[in-house]
C-alpha cells in the first residue's frame, strides 16, 4: 500500500475544485495507492526522465504526480482542468 502525499499547490487545488469533483479526485487517489502497481493505472509523462512525471485523469481534471517506489509513496504535484494542468509543469 502506498501513502499519498500533496505539495502544498496540489492541497490549494484541491481545496478550490467544487465539492464533487474534490471527492472524485480524493477517491481515485485512495484507490491508486491500494494497487501495488499504481505506475500500471497511470499515463507517463514525456519529457521528464529525470524525475518521471504521471498524469490520472478523473473527469475534466488531471493528477500529476510522481511515484516513489522504493518508498511507496505517491507524491501529488499538482491537479487542474486538463486543458491548463500541462502548462504550468
Amino acid at each position: 500500500m502506498y501513502t499519498i502525499h500533496l505539495a502544498k499547490r496540489a492541497q490549494k487545488d484541491l481545496t478550490s475544485l467544487p465539492k464533487e469533483d474534490a471527492r472524485r479526485i480524493r477517491t481515485t487517489l485512495n484507490e491508486l495507492a491500494q494497487e501495488t502497481e499504481p505506475w500500471l493505472l497511470v499515463k507517463k509523462l514525456q519529457g521528464h526522465e529525470e524525475v518521471p512525471l504521471y498524469s490520472c485523469r478523473v473527469g475534466h481534471y488531471r493528477i500529476i504526480l510522481t511515484i516513489d517506489q522504493g518508498h511507496l509513496v505517491i507524491f501529488v504535484v499538482t491537479i487542474d482542468h486538463r486543458r491548463s494542468v500541462y502548462r504550468n509543469i
